[in-house]
């Protein structure tokens, strides 16, 4: 689908961004090449610079090849003549958004375990689709939590080399599960048994070119301590999908870096105050957590909107009817996903949606109050059930609730996931040598947040005007 389809597509949704407008070391291959020698000038708007100070008014950013240049005040700063420009005034200028937890290879359908078996051989074909949805909707970071690594590389590939569009792509690739391997498993996930399989399996994962190491289900200390110590030695963080407490305490002894589906998986218990003190501090706490000179816990991405999503869809079925599906897939695959969602009602996922969402905003908020909130990430689990892409402005959203500052929700899903990322050094932040990933919102986040879902009004990625 062109770019010019998915902007006319865009400025006219308004539901989802589909439905709406819109420590560690990564892998070289994430940074493209430049694309443009062009400068470019985002003159007369406020800029957000992600490091969480207060905005600058009346600014220039001033993009040469894939690179910031200078941001300053327009007082301060000359615009070469030959400088391509963007009338910013009225509008917010901040650093493009990350979804630290999504799906490249779902796109909301009811039918998740069967979907990516059936439809395998045009992985690269669907894929693409999803990262360009995600793209336009100002999402220019994405980190995939699982999926099958060998196209997705492809498709980075080609995102790179300009045969397609899309976000910066951070791939998990195979998920690691404890088990027999001996024993069969329908799907591309590794199963491991013990501490030695433990160490080949997470060498094997990051020889094939994954960014980081993902973990499912129950662990037993020993194995999964010796995941966590063999993905460090290789300069890989560790992503925990797990959906306890118990499972949670334990990722945390093991060294996990990345907690995700926290309040949200097990959303109908409670929390006592020794887990959230474990959650906020740690057991070992190192300084590997969030660049604020203190000692955390590990990340946390708590998916909210993952639970959020079905609520939402059980008060308006009507949703899954929007023309905006047919436009956005072929017409088998369309059909399939409308299949899918005959009876959202039976999906078992979403049982007891509204009460769940209560249940775990309220432990995010009580985490937020304990001290929490510089470990909070924003990710979505984006293309599960109901989950339609791109639901990460809500996400924000959801942050911002539960006693995120507006700016520490922004930061959530920019510098503070680079951080997470270990790219902050080129990602995460407008500032002078950073890669210039930028969008601009047409008014003020800071006042009304949910404005990062229906006023994304220009989307910069490596320094190319993508709409």
């Amino acid at each position: 689908m062109s770019v010019r389809v998915f902007s006319i597509l865009l400025c006219t949704i308004t539901v989802h961004t589909l439905l709406g407008s819109i420590v560690v070391k990564a892998q070289d291959n994430a940074f493209p090449e430049s694309k443009s020698s062009t400068t470019l000038a985002l003159v007369g708007g406020r800029v957000i610079d992600g490091f969480g100070g207060k905005p600058l008014e009346n600014t220039v950013v001033l993009i040469s090849e894939n690179s910031i240049a200078a941001v300053g005040k327009i007082s301060e700063i000359g615009i070469p003549k030959t400088a391509k420009i963007i009338d910013t005034n009225g509008m917010t200028v901040l650093p493009g958004l990350w979804d630290s937890h999504g799906h490249l290879f779902h796109i909301g359908e009811g039918t998740p375990t069967d979907f990516p078996n059936r439809y395998k051989d045009r992985s690269i074909e669907l894929m693409a689709i999803v990262a360009e949805i995600n793209l336009m909707a100002g999402i220019t970071s994405f980190r995939d939590t699982g999926g099958p690594l060998k196209p997705q590389l492809t498709l980075r590939e080609e995102i790179k080399t300009g045969k397609r569009i899309g976000p910066r792509l951070f791939l998990a690739g195979p998920i690691l599960r404890q088990g027999d391997r001996n024993k069969s498993i329908n799907n591309d996930d590794y199963l491991i048994a013990n501490t030695k399989e433990a160490k080949k399996m997470v060498t094997e994962v990051a020889n094939q070119g994954a960014d980081q190491i993902k973990v499912y289900g129950f662990w037993d200390l020993d194995i999964l301590s010796e995941v966590t110590s063999t993905a460090h030695s290789l300069n890989l963080g560790v992503d925990a999908d797990v959906r306890h407490i118990e499972a949670y305490r334990t990722a945390i002894r093991a060294g996990v870096d990345r907690l995700h589906h926290v309040f949200t998986a097990d959303s109908l218990s409670d929390y006592s105050e020794d887990d959230l003190r474990l959650l906020v501090r740690g057991e070992k706490p190192s300084g590997s957590g969030p660049s604020a000179n203190i000692l955390r816990g590990p990340y946390i991405i708590p998916t909210i909107e993952m639970r959020a999503s079905y609520a939402r869809a059980f008060r308006f079925p009507e949703i899954i009817d929007h023309p905006n599906f047919k436009r956005a897939y072929p017409p088998d695959i369309y059909k399939y996903f409308r299949d899918s969602l005959n009876n959202i009602n039976s999906i078992p996922w979403g049982i007891g949606a509204e009460e769940r969402v209560k249940v775990a905003k309220n432990k995010l908020k009580r985490f937020v109050a304990k001290g929490g909130r510089e470990q909070l990430v924003a990710g979505c689990d984006s293309g599960s059930p109901l989950n339609f892409h791109s639901p990460l402005a809500r996400e924000i959203q959801h942050l911002s609730e539960a006693g995120l500052t507006p700016m520490e929700a922004i930061q959530s899903a920019t510098l503070r996931a680079a951080q997470m990322q270990g790219v902050s050094d080129k990602l995460g932040s407008i500032s002078v040598g950073k890669i210039a990933d930028i969008i601009v919102v047409d008014g003020d986040p800071l006042t009304d947040i949910s404005l990062l879902r229906t006023n994304v009004a220009h989307v910069i990625k490596d320094g190319v005007i993508i709409r």
